[in-house]
């Protein structure tokens, strides 16, 4: 197996990142320096990453493959950080601690969120040639004229260098609304490729204040089809996500 492929699979990262890995000269193979994406891996082989060991940890075939998660508000979408004690994974048991992410939401979002042991599976959801649509559900401060904020974030807004676009735009089917004809406080926003806080960032050039925002799908996994509390997860397979009846 391509060693990309190889250490996808042993949950290392994407495949997108395990190759940057490799080519940073990090991964040695039998004792040397493997730097060619095209390198075969097998089982026997010896596997460090910076000096330490990459291997099947005992139960590994054993844990499930996905697993989607209802993350609360107040939560980073990160292994650790020095500056808050708050990740998501405090608030997963010890055996899914080293699953990575498909996607982050931002301290301040919640909704669903996708782990996972096998890199190729968060490759598939996560590179945008996939285009693997997300849906979220945004509450803003004040109603607003839902059409025209429809019309010009699904053209593109420019914020920060970047054009930012939505694939759609409607109300979202929440509990009725005391507002006019043609307002909504309550928006069903789907990107294709979700960039670094996408949404509020095009919230922001129309001067409008998010006060939560939701994700509830990726791809074909609702939250609005299953209940999940939030700070909880769930098993999942690869089919409930990408509609693939064989996975």
């Amino acid at each position: 197996m391509r060693i990309n492929a190889f250490l996808a699979k042993l949950g290392l990262g994407s495949r997108r990142k395990v190759e940057e890995l490799v080519l940073s000269g990090r991964v040695k193979i039998n004792g040397s320096t493997i730097t060619d994406l095209s390198f075969q891996v097998n089982e026997e082989d010896t596997i460090l990453f910076d000096g330490k060991p990459v291997g099947k940890e005992e139960g590994f075939d054993s844990r499930p493959k996905i697993i989607a998660f209802n993350k609360p508000a107040g939560f980073l979408t990160s292994h650790e950080d020095k500056h808050h004690e708050n990740t998501i994974f405090t608030l997963l048991p010890e055996s899914f601690q080293k699953y990575n992410y498909a996607g982050r939401l931002d301290l301040d979002s919640r909704g669903l969120i996708l782990l996972s042991i096998d890199g190729n599976f968060i490759q598939k959801v996560t590179h945008p040639k996939n285009k693997i649509d997300k849906e979220y559900i945004i509450s803003l401060k004040q109603p607003v004229s839902w059409k025209k904020i429809a019309e010009e974030f699904m053209l593109g807004v420019r914020e920060g260098g970047e054009t930012l676009r939505a694939l759609s735009v409607k109300p979202a089917n929440v509990v009725p609304e005391k507002t006019q004809p043609g307002f909504t406080s309550y928006l069903s926003i789907v990107l294709k490729e979700g960039k670094k806080r996408q949404i509020r960032r095009m919230c922001k050039t129309k001067d409008l204040v998010v006060l939560d925002l939701y994700r509830i799908r990726i791809g074909k996994l609702d939250l609005r089809n299953f209940h999940l509390e939030e700070g909880k997860y769930k098993v999942v397979t690869e089919g409930q996500v990408l509609g693939n009846p064989t996975s």
